[in-house]
């Protein structure tokens, strides 16, 4: 079993975990929004608002979860609305899922758009029952593991 390492990785500051939250409420607001979960996080995380929320400093971050969704909806207004079925996540996932890929950015330094591509929405959905009670840096490095 090969161990898990820190070195090279920066751990976030508590600004920077403050941002973590606003982006993980701004996906728990998606789902109040009925916006259809997968569809909406596959486009921000490869939209233009989540590529200023990854510069080092960008007003946006002090806008707040409603002005940050607001910024991706007038971004793309063809989001599609969640269908009665299984289109929505459940707000704590979407809650845990904005936060850690907000901090796997913080952590690795990688564009939203990249970690999109090593971990999708629906991965990281897929993994939440068994990572949401990890540490963040854990779960993230055994994302990157496997």
């Amino acid at each position: 079993m090969t161990s898990l390492s820190t070195d090279g990785f920066h751990r976030p500051t508590q600004f920077e975990r403050q941002l973590c939250s606003v982006q993980g409420k701004m996906f728990e607001l998606s789902a109040k929004k009925n916006l259809a979960s997968k569809e909406f996080i596959d486009f921000y995380m490869q939209s233009g608002t989540a590529r200023f929320f990854d510069l080092p400093y960008d007003r946006t971050q002090w806008l707040g979860e409603e002005n940050l969704l607001y910024d991706v909806q007038e971004e793309n207004p063809d989001l599609p609305q969640a269908e009665p079925c299984d289109a929505l996540y459940g707000t704590e996932a979407l809650f845990w899922m904005g936060y850690l890929y907000r901090y796997w950015h913080f952590l690795t330094a990688q564009p939203s758009s990249d970690i999109w591509k090593i971990c999708s929405a629906e991965t990281l959905h897929a993994l939440y029952p068994a990572y949401h009670t990890l540490d963040c840096t854990l779960a993230v490095l055994r994302i990157l593991e496997a």
